[in-house]
Parts: C-alpha cells; sequence; structure tokens
C-alpha cells in the first residue's frame, strides 16, 4: 500500500520547503513531492507517516566502505618501539586483522558496520570488498563464499549495496603478493571475471575495482579496463593516497598513478570511474578527473596521517565530489562531509569554500549533495540522492528537536547540521519508502 510522509520541514528537489508531502508509491519511488497544501485533499490517516518536527533530507550514500576494518576501531593508536606510527604500520595492522576472519566472522563485523551506517542516514553503501579467499590463498568452495556474506549482510540489515568487486594481484612492481595479502588475490583476471559474473546473475550490483596501481600490474589494467566496458558498471581505485604509491609508479610507468590508469581506458567512459582519496594529485591528474567523480575520506585520511584532497581544484575542473566511510573508524557521513570543507578552509585560510557561490550561500545544501547525490553518481545510481518524482524514497529524518540545533535560525538549519552537526542528528531513516529506526 502506497504511503504519505510529511515532517515538520523537508529538502523536495534541492529546495528546502515548510511541511512537506512525500507521496511514495509501493515500488518504493516517489510520486508527488512539494508542499502539503498544494496537494489538496490528505490521504486517510492511516496512510500517513508524520515524522513531526524533523527535518526529511536525502539519504546519504558511501561511496567508499571497507566493512571488515571496523573490527580494528581503536586498535592502532598504540606504536612499538620501532613503529613509524604512520600509513604503512598501520596496513600492518589491518592486513592481522584481515587474516584472522572466517566467513562468519566478515558477515558478523560487516553487519555491525551496515547497521550502525543505516543508523547514521546511509541508505546506501559502495563495499570496496578484497576479502575474498581462504587465508592461504585458496578460494572456499564457492569462490564467492564471502561476497555472499557481505550481501547477506547487507541485505539483513536494509541498506542498498554496490558491491566493489576489487582485484589485487602483486605487492608492488615485480613483488608476489605477501603471505597476508594471498587472500586478497585471484587466479588472474579471468577468474576474477568468472565471480563477477556469477554475482550479478545473482541480480548482485557490481563495479570493477583494481585494488590501486602498487596492486595491480598494467597488463590486467588493460583486460580490466575492458571488462568494465563491456559490463558498462563503475570503476573505483585507490589513486594516490601516499606520496610513496606516487613514487613507485613513476619508477615503474614514468607517470603518476592517475596518468596510468587513463591511459590504459580506465577513464574513458564519463562519469563512470571514481578516484577514491586522490590526495597527492596534480593538475595534469586532475585533467584527466574533469568528468569523473573523487571519492574524498575524510576522517580515514586523517586518521593515516595521508594528507588533505585538493578538493577546490578538483570542484573547479568539473570533478564531482564524493564521500565515505573507508576505514569506518568513524560511521557518519555528516562530519565526512564537514571535514572535506574544513580541510579546505585549512589549505587554503578561506571559508565556505565548498558552497556553490562567491558569498558562501547555500553551503549546507552543497555538503548534502556530496554526501548524497555525489555518492550515488558514483556507485551508478540514477535514482538515489534527491527527493524528487521518479526517485526513490531514501532519506534521513534529522530530529529538530535535537539540543545541537536549539535556538538555530530555521533558515540556517541545513548549514548547522553540516557544519556542526553529527550523525546523533538522525532520528530515523527511509529505505525505498521503509522506515528504519
Amino acid at each position: 500500500m502506497s504511503t504519505t510522509y510529511v515532517a515538520a520541514a523537508g529538502v523536495v528537489d534541492d529546495r528546502c520547503i515548510v511541511r512537506p508531502r512525500y507521496d511514495v508509491a509501493d515500488d518504493g519511488s516517489i510520486s508527488w513531492a512539494g508542499n502539503s497544501d498544494d496537494r489538496g485533499a490528505p490521504p486517510p490517516a492511516e496512510r500517513v507517516r508524520d515524522f513531526g518536527r524533523a527535518l526529511v533530507v536525502p539519504g546519504m550514500v558511501n561511496a567508499h566502505s571497507h566493512a571488515f576494518q571496523r573490527a580494528i576501531r581503536g586498535a592502532t593508536h598504540g606504536r612499538a618501539p620501532d613503529d613509524p606510527s604512520d600509513f604503512w604500520s598501520w596496513r600492518d595492522a589491518m592486513y592481522h586483522a584481515a587474516t584472522t576472519l572466517d566467513p562468519q566472522g566478515v558477515y558478523a563485523v560487516t553487519r555491525r558496520a551496515y547497521s550502525e551506517m543505516l543508523a547514521a542516514g546511509i541508505t546506501c553503501v559502495g563495499e570496496f570488498h578484497y576479502l575474498h579467499h581462504q587465508p592461504n590463498g585458496q578460494p572456499y568452495d564457492d569462490a564467492n563464499e564471502l561476497s555472499w556474506q557481505v550481501v547477506r549482510a547487507a541485505a539483513d540489515v536494509g541498506i542498498r549495496l554496490v558491491l566493489l568487486e576489487v582485484y589485487y594481484a602483486r605487492a608492488g612492481a615485480d613483488r608476489p603478493p605477501l603471505a597476508e595479502q594471498r587472500r586478497f588475490c585471484d587466479r588472474d583476471v579471468d577468474a576474477y571475471a568468472g565471480r563477477i559474473a556469477a554475482l550479478r546473475a545473482a541480480g548482485v550490483r557490481v563495479g570493477i575495482a583494481p585494488h590501486s596501481v602498487r596492486a595491480v600490474g598494467r597488463p590486467a589494467l588493460l583486460d580490466l579496463a575492458t571488462l568494465a566496458r563491456s559490463l558498462d558498471v563503475p570503476v573505483h581505485v585507490h589513486v594516490s593516497e601516499q606520496p610513496r604509491e606516487n613514487d613507485e609508479c613513476q619508477t615503474e610507468h614514468g607517470c603518476s598513478p592517475m596518468q596510468l590508469l587513463a591511459s590504459v581506458g580506465l577513464t574513458d567512459r564519463p562519469r563512470t570511474f571514481t578516484a577514491v582519496h586522490g590526495v597527492h594529485t596534480t593538475a595534469a591528474d586532475h585533467a584527466v578527473l574533469a568528468d569523473q567523480h573523487v571519492c574524498a575520506c575524510p576522517t580515514t585520511e586523517a586518521d593515516l596521517g595521508d594528507g588533505l584532497l585538493p578538493a577546490s581544484e578538483l570542484r573547479a575542473v568539473g570533478s564531482r565530489l564524493a564521500v565515505g566511510s573507508d576505514s569506518n573508524a568513524v560511521i557518519d557521513l555528516i562530519q565526512e562531509a564537514r571535514l572535506l570543507e574544513m580541510g579546505e578552509r585549512l589549505r587554503s585560510g578561506r571559508r565556505s569554500c565548498l558552497a556553490p557561490d562567491e558569498r558562501g550561500r547555500n553551503l549546507g545544501a552543497a555538503l548534502a549533495a556530496i554526501a548524497s547525490e555525489g555518492g550515488a553518481s558514483s556507485l551508478g545510481f540514477h535514482h538515489l540522492g534527491r527527493l524528487a518524482p521518479g526517485y526513490q524514497f531514501d532519506a534521513a529524518v534529522i530530529d529538530l528537536g535535537h539540543p545541537l540545533l536549539a535556538g538555530v535560525d530555521p533558515t540556517h538549519v541545513l548549514d548547522a547540521i553540516w557544519t556542526t552537526g553529527h550523525a546523533g542528528l538522525v532520528s530515523a531513516t527511509v529505505v525505498g519508502g521503509r522506515e528504519y529506526g
């Protein structure tokens, strides 16, 4: 039975209005959205869900997650005597966790992470999934055993999923995978493509995800570009997260990671490629990303000492920005979007850097769009990220009675949420018309 949702305020087709109404069809899509007074006679009371003193905003889309890393939250901050306490020593701790998880462990930690996402107003996640096989590298009887555990966790929680299946082949140029990387690695691209085909046959939305230029050589990148084109699916890659990655790519290929990825054809299709992190990129790299996506993960990038994304430069050339929770040390896209803006302020010494006009107006709306529509586009969803007719009714319900928003001028509430708020403001989450919370 179709349902009508109303609230004190909400976003309708990118406009914030008082007393909105969303008529939602049985398939979860919005059939009408606008001011309640413009709709005429109200629907029967039993079909109405009134959120009361709340603001309804588009559901947030997490464009980059490693759910299993939720298992090491808080466990990587102590230092041994010879520990440089950098990205690479953090990676050692992450590898240890990756080698200890069995299928039920993968399901349990993924479900825990996804439950937390849903409670935070996240309605869709792109899972950059690279735990594929047994710890010794041997496939399970079903080579997709661990992928199915991720799919099952998402279905049980109720969050939308795009499974960004990672291809991983080596520890670096002319280096076989380390012992702790073996479970990440498929035999070859054909074996990987077979796993992708099985997932798609079961109705799983997938993306092609070469882990990084460090982990995948040029011949395999060429094959993966061909596969992505043939399937017409999104491509996500870790790009220039650390200076060492750039240095190693320059030594092996004579160019930057982004230039290499472009040369093999992975960026040939507009708006289908996402560079994850992109912290240490150049103006030449940005030109390649002009009609593509960049996914920032500011809490993880801060946690690992990666650096700050040059977001203003990327946006200036036409890159579309998205955000992700990455290591899931923090699961809160309101914070991710805010830190993207705050990082720009720290880099530039200016304020309201990502606002859509020079006067800084509508900053909150711009950050909300990065956390919703930007992520949806990155994952290949063209009916998510907005509250407008024809889109799925995926929404985060913000409690306007929360103490953090006490005394805030209603005309500034979106700016207050996205520049000072956190996931604790979310009182309910709706996915395709189904309410959680």
